[in-house]
Formats: C-alpha cells, sequence, structure tokens
C-alpha cells in the first residue's frame, strides 16, 4: 500500500530535460488547517511569515499526502543540488459553460489523441491544471500525470501538422485552447512600488539584520528600554 501511494504521490515534471522537476501532490486537511490559523494569530504571524520562506513547511503543516489525481495543492522539488521547493495551486476549469459533449467531439474529431482532448474529464467537462513560471501544465486523465500544454506535441509529423491545422482553427477550437491553455500572448507583470518594498523587507537576511539591531539596542540601553 505505501509503495503504491509513493508512486502515484509523486512524478516528475519534464523528465529528462534541463528543468526537470519533482512533484508530490497533497490535499488540504481542515484541522491542521484550522491549528494553523491559530498558529497565525497567536504568533502575531511570524508562523506565516516563516511558511512564506519555507513553502514546504506550510504544505506540510497544512496537507496531507495524496495521490496527485486526488491532490489540490502540489509541492514542486527542484532536482538540481539546491532542490528549492515550490508550493502551487491546482486549478479547476469547467468547460460546461463553452461547450456540451456533442459539441466537444466535434471539435476534437482530428486530434482525439492531443494534450487538450486527454485533459478534459468527461462527461464533468472539467480540466485541472497548475501553472508553474508561467507555462500550464494539464491533469493527463489516462495517464495520470501532469503534462506541458500550450505547443503542439513533438509526436506529430509534419504532415501530421499540415493535415490537422492547415486550414486554420475554427472559433471553437480558438474558444477552447484560449480557455485551457491561456492565452496566445506574453504577459510581463509590471508590480507597483510597494509590492516589491514590502517583497524586499520579508526577505530574512532584512529581518534578521532588523532583530539583530533591535536585540543590541536592547542589551546597550537596558534601563532606557524599560523606562519606556
Amino acid at each position: 500500500m505505501g509503495g503504491k501511494l509513493q508512486s502515484s504521490h509523486q512524478a516528475l515534471l519534464n523528465e529528462g530535460k534541463e528543468d526537470e522537476t519533482e512533484i508530490f501532490g497533497y490535499r488540504t486537511h481542515g484541522f491542521r488547517r484550522a491549528v494553523c490559523i491559530a498558529g497565525y494569530v497567536l504568533s502575531c504571524g511570524v508562523l506565516l511569515l516563516v511558511f512564506y520562506w519555507k513553502p514546504a513547511w506550510d504544505v506540510w503543516a497544512n496537507c496531507v499526502p495524496c495521490d496527485l489525481h486526488e491532490a489540490d495543492v502540489v509541492l514542486l522539488r527542484a532536482t538540481d543540488e539546491f532542490q528549492r521547493y515550490t508550493r502551487k495551486k491546482v486549478i479547476w476549469v469547467d468547460l460546461s459553460k463553452l461547450l456540451d459533449n456533442n459539441k466537444l467531439s466535434n471539435i476534437l474529431r482530428n486530434d482525439k489523441e492531443c494534450v487538450i482532448s486527454k485533459a478534459i474529464m468527461k462527461p464533468r467537462l472539467k480540466v485541472r491544471y497548475i501553472q508553474v513560471q508561467k507555462i500550464r501544465y494539464v491533469w493527463d486523465v489516462s495517464a495520470k500525470q501532469f503534462h506541458r500544454i500550450g505547443s503542439l506535441e513533438d509526436s506529430n509529423t509534419c504532415y501530421e501538422i499540415h493535415r490537422k491545422f492547415g486550414e486554420g482553427l475554427t472559433k471553437q477550437e480558438q474558444d477552447l485552447r484560449r480557455v485551457i491553455c491561456g492565452p496566445n500572448r506574453i504577459e510581463v507583470e509590471i508590480r507597483p512600488i510597494w509590492k516589491l518594498l514590502f517583497k524586499e523587507i520579508l526577505n530574512p537576511f532584512y529581518v534578521f539584520q532588523a532583530f539583530t539591531a533591535l536585540t543590541f539596542d536592547t542589551v546597550k540601553h537596558p534601563k532606557a528600554t524599560s523606562r519606556a
């Protein structure tokens, strides 16, 4: 049982590539979540700051391990020497308002083996995905793993690309791909100055410096501090 959970709980993104990453599935636990919220309040936000610095601790404290197909949160770990952790929320997309099962069959009749077709849960018409560094990875229902989406699959030959997409995409195909793959443009977020400053202040180095300076001032002037 443990081995089965381990294999379905853990997988690899971009296996064999330069950006290869380990992925672990977790599910938010109600009681653990409540305890962590109480900890945030009792610690005056210190615990929340620690979890901001250590996303893996945040996931381990709030969630329990589960299969990737049941996860609402995933933990990513780089396979390089630093093994940095990143927390990502699993996002659901509902396609029922965009199309029904009959329309879906017509739209994907020429490319039923594409990643988009394998990612749509039928008959609920829903898609699960995570976004890592502006790249979407959808959940392949049949293969039970996350696949990168937003580009043509490597398995397509030149002939197949011309046959499937030579006449262009219909309006429904465009809408479907736009919802699942995201808009076909590069968006550069311009963060406001206050957000950049706030994020810089939360850097552990500056927090440690502020704590050291405060401690040194307290030790150096104990009487003045006690009078205040």
